[in-house]
């Protein structure tokens, strides 16, 4: 009975040259513990994006209804420009958006002192959801160099695309 091509360790029956290079050992404990890590903080930066998202829209719906209602009660665009940081033009936009709000009879102080604090919050969710993103993008690189996913398997655990996993990560050297 002939031989049949690649059940034999032998050379090639057809003399076609076969591989037989050994895949460098790795310990799969290792690698398994090393991914089940990755993936595990990948899905837990995914979720606190998540969660710092909404609140970065709940207080950005808030303080744009304090805004307009500021505006409302008299409050110049220059001033709440100056307090919230935004530009006079997005003041204005905002303040438009918001058609049936009546003068609430809040002075002047307590519309400045609301509008401040509210812009603070914001802005230390922004700092925080800024926080999650370079952590989840450190997580990328090292799963990515540790072979741990590949990019359609990072694309999957983060909520992103693969072209932007390729094009942010595009530099960064991976193991052979």
């Amino acid at each position: 009975m002939p031989a049949q091509s690649g059940s034999l360790p032998g050379p090639s029956t057809t003399g076609r040259y076969t591989y037989r290079a050994k895949v460098p050992a790795r310990s799969q404990t290792v690698a398994k513990g090393e991914r089940a890590k990755l993936t595990h903080a990948l899905a837990t930066h995914r979720q606190l994006l998540s969660h710092a998202s909404s609140a970065i829209r709940t207080l950005t719906a808030a303080r744009n209804e304090m805004i307009a209602q500021a505006l409302e009660d008299g409050l110049t665009l220059a001033t709440i420009s100056a307090v919230t940081g935004e530009n006079i033009r997005a003041v204005r936009t905002i303040g438009l958006a918001y058609d049936d709000l009546h003068p609430s009879g809040l002075t002047r102080g307590a519309h400045v002192d609301g509008l401040r604090a509210k812009s603070e919050q914001l802005k230390a969710a922004e700092r925080h959801r800024d926080r999650i993103v370079n952590q989840r993008e450190a997580l990328i690189v090292t799963a990515l160099r540790t072979q741990a996913c590949d990019d359609l398997e990072l694309a999957s655990l983060t909520g992103l695309t693969p072209e932007h996993i390729r094009r942010s990560t595009r530099g960064i050297a991976r193991s052979a």
